[in-house]
C-alpha cells in the first residue's frame, strides 16, 4: 500500500473516532427551569454522575446564590462548590455563598449507621435571591456508559404574559346599541331607509362601536351619524331616555311610540 494510501486511511479512522465525541460535546449542558424543581409544582430531578466524569448544577443564569447544601448519602458521592456555604467554620457570616455545584462519584464507603441510599441519594440546596430563599431536590445517581452531559443547568421560568382583561361593557351602552338596531329595523320596514344604502352602513358601525362601550357621542361621530338621527332611531325602537336597569321581578316597559317618518330630513 503506498505511504498516501496509509496516511488517508488514518485520517480516517481518527475521524470515526472524534465524530462521536465532538457530537457528545455538542450537548454537555442540559438545561431545567427552575419551577420543575422548586415550589409546588417541583418534581425531582434526576442528576446522573459516571466514573471520572463528575456533573456541575449551575445557578449562575438565575442569578441565585447557594447558601446550604445536605447530600443525604455521602457514602458514593462528594461535592464542592465555587464559594463558602454556611455551616462552615472558615466561612465568615457576610461572604457565604456559591453559585455552582460540582459532583463526583466515589467508590463505595461505608459509614456506621448510615444506610446506603437504595435509589440515589438525595440532595437538597438552599438558594437565596434578594430576601427570597428556595429550595430545590435532586436525586443523585451513579450511572455507566457514555456520559449524556456535564452540566446541569438551572435556568428562569419565562413569564407567562397576562391575559389582557377588556373593560366591562355597561348597560346603557347595551341597551342603546339594541335600541338603535330596533329603530332600524322600524325605518327599513317603513321603507324609509335602504339596507344597500351609505346610511345603513354608517347605522351598523355605529350600533357596533357602541356595543363595544364607545361613548355614544363619539359613535356618532366617527361614523357620520348625527345625534338627532341617533335619538330619533332609539325612540323607534323603543328608548325611554331616563331608563333604568331592569330589576329582578321589573321587566322594562316599552313604550308605544308612533311611527313617523323621522328619517326624511337625513
Amino acid at each position: 500500500m503506498m505511504p498516501w494510501a496509509i496516511a488517508f486511511s488514518g485520517c480516517l479512522t481518527i475521524a470515526s473516532v472524534l465524530a462521536p465525541n465532538q457530537l457528545l460535546l455538542a450537548n454537555t449542558i442540559h438545561q431545567v427551569a427552575a419551577s420543575q424543581v422548586s415550589g409546588e409544582n417541583a418534581q425531582l430531578q434526576t442528576v446522573k454522575v459516571w466514573p471520572g466524569h463528575g456533573v456541575s448544577i449551575s445557578f449562575y443564569n438565575t442569578r441565585e446564590i447557594i447558601k446550604k447544601i445536605w447530600l443525604d448519602d455521602p457514602s458514593r458521592f462528594v461535592f464542592d462548590v465555587d464559594g463558602c456555604l454556611e455551616g462552615l467554620g472558615k466561612c465568615s457570616g457576610n461572604s457565604t455563598g456559591a453559585g455552582l455545584i460540582h459532583i463526583r462519584r466515589i467508590e463505595t464507603v461505608k459509614i456506621p449507621g448510615l444506610p446506603q441510599a437504595s435509589y440515589g441519594a438525595h440532595m437538597t440546596v438552599i438558594t437565596e435571591s434578594g430576601s427570597t430563599r428556595k429550595s430545590y431536590h435532586f436525586r443523585i445517581v451513579a450511572s455507566s456508559g457514555t456520559p449524556e452531559y456535564s452540566q446541569i443547568e438551572i435556568i428562569g421560568d419565562t413569564p407567562s404574559k397576562p391575559e389582557e382583561v377588556k373593560p366591562k361593557v355597561s348597560y346603557t351602552a347595551l341597551s342603546d346599541s339594541r335600541h338603535i338596531a330596533k329603530g332600524m329595523q322600524v325605518a327599513l320596514k317603513n321603507q324609509w331607509v335602504t339596507t344597500d344604502s351609505k346610511l345603513w352602513k354608517r347605522l351598523n358601525q355605529l350600533v357596533e362601536l357602541r356595543s363595544q362601550g364607545e361613548e355614544l357621542v363619539v359613535a356618532a361621530s366617527t361614523t357620520g351619524v348625527s345625534m338627532q338621527l341617533v335619538e330619533k332611531l332609539m325612540l323607534l325602537g323603543g328608548k325611554r331616555f331616563l331608563e333604568i336597569p331592569p330589576q329582578r321581578n321589573n321587566p322594562p316597559i316599552t313604550p308605544n311610540t308612533g311611527k313617523t317618518n323621522f328619517l326624511l330630513n337625513q
